[in-house]
């Protein structure tokens, strides 16, 4: 398969000058230097160390390994149970290339479940199928991921489901795990104790900037997804992210335009994904947007309450509750369009229709023609609406293109926060419910 690079188009469309740009480009200078030094350092000592994960070969070979080591012919099912970063980049992955009817196809290929909450419903649909569907226990590897190993809906829904699997199989349970988390967590002693397979998540990257780590690709590998094609992609793309030209940094080039629009008050950034597959990847960017910018206090400690906020939109499908809204409500939206084509094996409107008189104009069409007049349709309608827009042009949903996309974004996140003044990798009020929760939970 050919390789094909994602591009970012924004001239004439997102509505930033020349002058912005330069500006933009001038007040990154020095960080994109200092990721340069990370880059050539090939440590994780600072928070910027995941750009190195594509990179980094021994661990890389780490992971293949493992991977490599799990994976048995009778696996059917892998579960995932994390929630967050832990979770939301591994679940868009797996949908965006499996689509919806994975259940019904790929048959050679194992499942992937999610238990990223703990909602009764879904908990007792994984316990009911486990008990039901799950025949030995070479079927099934439960993957616990926590870089802080103490996430209380993910110990919770792991402590269930492994209970389950414990009174089915005994002892040969335990064999069928694999926790992943920083080095020395509790999580990570305790897999030492009990001897259970545990993988690394460096220190120092945030859980929402760990899609590309054993966070993602060990339980994707194990899926039969070409996990080096996600690293290659994003490999590539790190490259392109510390040139200081921004018609060459793609990153860098969609951090200045989104900061340009907050700066004019507009401080709602819609992801219009125009492949329904690709809706997981919204969930994704939420958290990392969200809780890398929104912010009470910024590096200088001042007072700020900085934020943008992230909503996702899927094409055509939210065309017809939201577009009236779009484009005739605030004007306080900056839009980015995120297409693949596909053109490839594209099905065909049959030339004799049972319903001619509805949709004429349809016959003898392939789908993706449609599909690409209706994309076209609503980008010249938000240009004459003088919506503001860029796009991110993916040609085809593979490994390689997602890899690109995840790694652009994540640097782009960098990007934007250093504009905006604030720190990218923390993210003091998230405590502020788990703590309470914890005290609740005392009392029950």
């Amino acid at each position: 398969m050919a390789h094909k690079d994602i591009e970012l188009v924004y001239q004439n469309t997102a509505r930033v000058g020349d002058d912005e740009l330069g500006a933009g480009k001038e007040k990154l200078r020095d960080y994109i230097d200092y990721l340069g030094k990370i880059y050539k350092s090939m440590d994780y000592e600072t928070p910027e160390s995941s750009i190195n994960l594509s990179l980094d070969e021994k661990s890389k070979n780490v992971l293949f390994d493992k991977v490599k080591e799990r994976r048995n012919k009778e696996l059917k099912y892998v579960v995932v149970v994390g929630i967050g970063g832990s979770n939301l980049g591994t679940m868009a992955l797996y949908r965006a290339l499996r689509g919806r009817l994975d259940v019904f196809i790929h048959e050679d290929d194992p499942k992937m479940i999610f238990a990223d909450t703990v909602s009764p419903p879904l908990l007792a649909q994984i316990v009911d199928f486990l008990n039901n569907q799950v025949k030995n226990p070479e079927e099934i590897l439960v993957n616990m991921v926590s870089k802080s190993g103490q996430t209380t809906e993910t110990v919770a829904n792991f402590e269930v489901i492994y209970d389950v699997l414990k009174k089915r199989f005994g002892d040969s349970a335990k064999d069928r795990l694999m926790f992943t988390t920083a080095k020395g967590t509790k999580l990570w002693q305790l897999a030492e104790d009990k001897k259970i397979d545990v993988l690394e998540i460096p220190q120092k990257v945030s859980g929402r900037y760990s899609v590309l780590s054993p966070v993602g690709l060990f339980p994707l590998g194990l899926a039969n997804f070409n996990i080096e094609r996600f690293l290659e992609g994003a490999s590539e793309v790190v490259q392109k992210c510390l040139n200081h030209d921004s018609y060459q940094n793609p990153a860098l080039a969609s951090a200045i335009l989104t900061y340009s629009h907050y700066k004019q008050g507009i401080k709602i950034y819609n992801n219009f994904y125009f492949n329904p597959e690709l809706k997981s990847l919204g969930k994704w960017y939420t958290q990392l947007m969200a809780e890398s910018i929104g912010k009470e206090y910024d590096l200088n400690n001042q007072k700020v309450n900085t934020g943008i906020t992230p909503i996702v939109s899927i094409g055509s499908t939210d065309l017809h509750p939201m577009a009236q809204l779009f484009f005739a409500g605030p004007r306080d939206k900056f839009t980015q369009f995120v297409y693949a084509s596909q053109k490839d094996n594209s099905l065909v409107v049959p030339s004799e229709l049972f319903l001619p008189e509805l949709a004429p104009d349809i016959s003898g069409k392939k789908i993706v023609d449609i599909t690409n007049a209706i994309f076209e349709g609503v980008k010249i309608a938000f240009y004459k609406n003088g919506l503001p827009y860029s796009e991110i042009v993916m040609h085809e949903i593979t490994e390689d293109t997602l890899g690109q996309y995840l790694q652009l974004k994540m640097i782009e996140t960098m990007f934007l926060a250093k504009l905006l003044g604030v720190n990218a990798f923390d993210q003091p009020k998230v405590e502020d419910y788990k703590r309470e929760t914890r005290e609740i939970l005392k009392k029950l």
